[in-house]
């Protein structure tokens, strides 16, 4: 089914966390949402709310401890400082948002985890129109899911996020 959805999400104190377009189009079950988002959503009626709790396995995980990292002083500007968040490459070129814990005089401790990790998250969501979708609507979606090169689209990106600018 094709759905379009409205949405707010809430994270562990009850906080709106996401500032972004709170509207999204997709077809129910081909990845553009996490599983369990997708399985709670199922049979969802157009006009119909649902309220999602999601805990952290089922949406942005568990915080990794090895995420955090020093990074050499000398990679920084002179004015970092704890709170700054910046945006960085991994090894396979995808944006990754590093968020400043901590600086010394040697280091400047990072954290790579998304801002959401470790958070059970609450989802309201309005379905405002679902349809059966069309032949070219579920070939694209297939062809995305088969598609090695092609990762879909965070419902959250760490960026949306921000209450402030980031840096490079």
């Amino acid at each position: 089914m094709w759905a379009r959805l409205g949405y707010q999400v809430f994270d562990a104190e009850g906080e709106l966390v996401e500032t972004g377009d709170s509207e999204l189009c997709c077809l129910i079950g081909y990845g553009v949402l996490f599983p369990a988002l997708e399985e709670k959503l199922e049979g969802l009626a157009e006009g119909a709310s649902r309220t999602v709790l999601l805990r952290p396995e089922q949406a942005f995980g568990l915080r990794n401890p090895e995420a955090q990292v020093e990074v050499d002083r000398s990679d920084f500007p002179e004015d970092v400082a704890a709170g700054d968040c910046y945006e960085a490459e991994d090894e396979d070129g995808r944006p990754v948002l590093l968020q400043v814990l901590d600086v010394s005089e040697e280091g400047v401790l990072v954290d790579s985890n998304h801002p959401l990790a470790g958070q059970t998250l609450r989802f309201e969501v309005e379905a405002r129109e679902v349809r059966p979708a069309s032949d070219t609507e579920l070939e694209e979606a297939e062809q995305r899911l088969l598609s090695q090169e092609a990762e879909p689209q965070p419902l959250i990106t760490p960026e949306s996020l921000l209450r402030g600018p980031t840096r490079r």
